[in-house]
Parts: structure tokens; C-alpha cells; sequence
């Protein structure tokens, strides 16, 4: 695909770990993170990451309501979407999928994940 500009809206979380711990709710964010497709064989080929402000014991659910445009390069045709729990000594990744932006792109440019 081209290089270019990418819009991405993050509107909610719904359904997501709602405990972070025992008597813990999960704080939220998104993060977005460009690549080429090869960020899990060890290569860091990585291209522009973005995240959301962390909505503070949300839980499974937030709002988010955030835009995001992210400077694509040519190659990075891949766009990580992890959900995360801020922590004060490290992040919970709480889930992640990989959307491919030719799929995308040739769906009609809006994609709901």
C-alpha cells in the first residue's frame, strides 16, 4: 500500500477485563502501533505508536473518543491495536490484534474492530 496519512478514531472498549487485581478495576488504554508485519519474528520494524489517555478504573468498558493520524510509510501496512492496563510498575497487556490495512483499504476504508 502507499505511504500516506491514517485516521484512526478509537471510540470504546466493551467487554474487556473488567479486574486488574483482587479488589482492582482495570485503567484502560489503547495503543496503536504501525509495522510491517513482522514485529512478532523479532524484527523491529516498527513505524509511528499513539495511545489513548487511560480512563482511571473504567474496568471492561470505556469511552475513549480519541482521533489519531499517523504519518504511514509505504511498508508499514499493519496496524497493532493492543488494550492495556496502567499500572505504576508495569503495563497488563490485556489483548491485541493486528489489522491489515490492504484489507481495509479495499473493504471501503471504514472498519469497525
Amino acid at each position: 500500500m502507499v505511504a500516506g496519512r491514517l485516521t484512526v478514531e478509537v471510540v470504546s472498549l466493551r467487554g474487556g477485563e473488567h479486574r486488574a487485581g483482587l479488589l482492582d478495576k482495570a485503567d484502560p488504554y489503547v495503543r496503536l502501533t504501525l509495522h510491517d508485519g513482522q514485529l512478532d519474528q523479532g524484527r523491529h520494524h516498527v513505524g509511528e505508536s499513539v495511545r489513548t489517555n487511560t480512563k482511571n478504573n473504567a474496568g471492561g468498558n470505556a469511552d475513549f473518543n480519541e482521533s489519531f493520524m499517523l504519518n504511514k510509510p509505504e511498508n508499514m501496512d499493519v496496524l497493532r491495536v493492543e488494550v492495556l492496563d496502567d499500572d505504576t510498575m508495569r503495563d497488563d497487556k490485556q489483548g491485541w490484534v493486528d489489522v491489515d490495512l490492504d484489507e481495509v483499504y479495499r473493504a471501503g476504508h471504514d472498519h469497525w474492530i
